[in-house]
């Protein structure tokens, strides 16, 4: 890591075997973890890290793509971690992903939380270029008066309930406490070029955690608020990111080390919306393959 560099760094404590939790990006930070990671904490020594440009770190442009590599590994050295598990959300994939290319020594576990993508495909954004997934219903003045008004909007419109820190951090809220708009990130302006993930040099055992999609009809809160032209859009959505989607996965799945777990639900932050299911999935996965990691009793 440059001089001059610092990163936030969230310690939920714990311990045992250590995990280390990424957010995903576009302004995120490991608090959105806060109501997920303290899960971990029986059997696992347990931090977040916060990358450049995001929350408490530094705003110091990396030099390149591996630099947000380094601070994990500088972060890891910080801590005297030799070997972690490591769970990313996310943009937080292809971090790890080279991070198991780069650093295979000192990689016990990799899980990708909706986030085992090849995000550098350009099919991907012809996809978004040309459909949209439906909006939620704009938000009331009493959606947005407060941080839990803003939560609760958020579960009833999106069935999952952002911790308050993870709102606090990445929102601008006013002297009243009312929401007024998203804060900015300078690292959305940075436009750094990632690698292509190479799963076939990543060999340390990898899950990948996909959310799955349901027919909108039967999921979305506000299906029915949308009018014939909304819903037909969001069918067409769907209809054309499921087979880029599939065609990552198999591609994840081809390799031994990589185990693929597709989850019952089409949100990207499934491990909001369904914490525990989540968390055993990934707990289940951990006990196999890292030695000394404790599951909770169910």
């Amino acid at each position: 890591m440059r001089q001059g560099v610092s990163l936030e760094v969230l310690d939920w404590g714990g311990t045992g075997p250590p995990v280390v939790f990424l957010a995903g990006g576009g302004n995120s930070t490991p608090h959105d973890f806060d109501d997920f990671a303290p899960r971990f904490t029986h059997g696992h020594r347990v931090i977040g890290i916060t990358r450049r440009g995001n929350g408490g770190s530094s705003v110091q442009r990396p030099l390149d793509f591996d630099e947000y590599v380094e601070d994990i590994v500088a972060v890891l050295d910080a801590f005297r971690f030799d070997r972690v598990a490591i769970v990313g959300h996310s943009f937080g994939g292809l971090e790890i992903a080279r991070f198991g290319e780069r650093y295979g020594r000192r990689c016990s576990a990799l899980v990708y939380l909706d986030a085992a993508y090849d995000y550098t495909d350009p099919a991907l954004e012809r996809i978004f270029e040309h459909n949209r997934p439906p909006s939620p219903p704009p938000m009331q003045s009493a959606d947005s008066a407060s941080i839990d008004a803003v939560r609760d909007w958020l579960a009833r419109t999106q069935r999952f309930r952002p911790p308050v820190a993870a709102l606090r951090n990445t929102r601008l809220w006013g002297k009243d406490g009312r929401l007024i708009g998203q804060k900015p990130s300078p690292s959305d302006a940075w436009n750094i070029v990632a690698p292509t993930p190479r799963w076939d040099r990543v060999t340390c055992p990898s899950l990948g955690v996909y959310a799955t999609p349901r027919p909108y009809e039967t999921y979305l809160a506000y299906w029915s608020a949308l009018d014939s032209v909304q819903q037909a859009q969001a069918t067409d959505y769907y209809a054309a990111f499921a087979p880029w989607t599939k065609k990552n996965r198999d591609a994840f799945g081809r390799f031994p080390q990589n185990r693929v777990i597709e989850f019952p639900s089409p949100s990207h932050y499934f491990f909001m919306e369904q914490p525990d299911e989540a968390a055993r999935v990934i707990e289940d996965f951990l006990s196999e393959v890292i030695p000394g990691s404790v599951q909770r009793r169910r």
